[in-house]
């Protein structure tokens, strides 16, 4: 049997498989900062949240929440979403004005490894600001605790906008990465990602 999410993607597991229920919670009982198996998403401990720091300032590196991911990463502090997490929800503007005082903030680390880029391809609201992020010169081929970057993210989501705008910056959507289980073409294919793999088809990246 198939699973879908709302919008339509298709996801590889079965989120009413046993065990699922007692590491996650029930349907409408889960942990709002973490999995959410049902609606396939993620909260603030798993991606794009705060990060514990030690008395120097490095970023705390362990097991990470839920144990969602078993590669260590950085440790979730319990604070919620980042600064540029925030700042992507609430739109480009936001992100411009940020980037202006802050511009190392292009490259902040939050949960899961995740980069504000990442962040951009997490939903249709977030992916209208990739172009600030690309303009201030974000690292287009930072990778998450997952291998994978901001193009995957695209992809696993069937963002067309944020997609086009890396593929126009320069990323190759059939690159393969070290780390990486799949190339973003690949995942949209297994997740029938429409709308990514249409305007991948009209870039020349996919035939």
């Amino acid at each position: 049997m198939e699973h879908y999410r709302k919008d339509g993607v298709k996801i590889d597991y079965d989120p009413y498989a046993k065990g699922m229920a007692e590491k996650y919670g029930l349907p409408g009982n889960t942990d709002n900062e973490g999995f959410d198996p049902y609606a396939d998403s993620v909260g603030a401990g798993i991606y794009g949240g705060c990060v514990k720091r030690d008395n120097e300032g490095n970023i705390v590196i362990g097991e990470q929440y839920q144990n969602h991911n078993n590669r260590p990463g950085p440790v979730y502090d319990g604070r919620g979403y980042s600064l540029m997490s925030k700042a992507i929800h609430a739109g480009p503007e936001k992100v411009t004005e940020i980037l202006k005082d802050y511009p190392e903030l292009k490259e902040e680390i939050s949960t899961g490894g995740a980069r504000p880029l990442h962040m951009c391809g997490m939903s249709s609201n977030n992916q209208l600001s990739t172009q600030s992020l690309i303009d201030a010169k974000a690292d287009l081929y930072a990778q998450d605790t997952y291998g994978y970057t901001a193009l995957h993210r695209m992809a696993s989501n069937n963002l067309d906008v944020g997609g086009e705008a890396l593929v126009r910056a320069g990323h190759d959507p059939n690159m393969k990465m070290e780390g990486a289980d799949s190339t973003p073409i690949e995942i949209a294919r297994r997740s029938r990602g429409i709308q990514f793999l249409m305007k991948m088809q009209e870039l020349g990246h996919y035939d």
